[in-house]
């Protein structure tokens, strides 16, 4: 199993039912700054508590920026789809407006994606993208669980024809074709 380092650092409230049984009611502070899990998993995570204890195996989707959310699984509805974690930082979606099951969000600019088991079947595989809602807790979805807005360049809801399809486009198989070039720099 890999663990990966997120490119910030979160300040989190984590509820005390996932510290201990003995402990109080309540919430305590923390620093979310890694993830890791394996295939079939809630995302886990690493993070550094103001008491000074560094706490791993704390769910993704029970933290939040705010107060920790409530208990919902579909805040990540697809389990990690490997032992290998990805994490990358796409600025452009970084603030952007996100719509979803809960309603508005912001997507946080972090897309998780795995090496491993479900590599091998790309029609199964999508990176999972880190959203906010409006209290501070984490969603981790699918792309096909929420649009985006950019009132710059988006006009509206997309259309319900999207659908994936089974066509996987590995070079070869692509509609498109492909230019190469010698050593001269002439097209082949």
């Amino acid at each position: 199993m890999k663990h990966a380092t997120l490119d910030r650092v979160f300040y989190v409230e984590v509820d005390n039912s996932h510290l201990g049984p003995n402990m109080p009611a309540g919430s305590t502070k923390g620093i979310l700054h890694g993830v890791y899990g394996r295939a079939g998993q809630h995302l886990l995570t690493h993070v550094l508590l103001e008491t000074g204890a560094h706490w791993s195996g704390i769910p993704l989707i029970a933290l939040g920026t705010e107060r920790p959310p409530m208990p919902d699984s579909r805040r990540q509805p697809w389990g990690c789809m490997g032992d290998e974690p990805h994490v990358s930082h796409l600025p452009y979606l970084e603030g952007l407006k996100a719509r979803c099951y809960i309603g508005e969000c912001r997507h946080t600019g972090i897309v998780i994606d795995w090496s491993g088991p479900w590599s091998v079947h790309p029609q199964e595989h999508k990176p999972l993208a880190l959203l906010q809602d409006c209290g501070g807790g984490f969603l981790l979805l699918p792309n096909n669980y929420y649009t985006l807005e950019d009132s710059h360049f988006t006009k509206g809801p997309p259309p319900k024809v999207y659908r994936r399809g089974e066509t996987v486009w590995w070079e070869g198989d692509s509609p498109i074709p492909r230019i190469t070039q010698d050593d001269t720099g002439e097209q082949e």
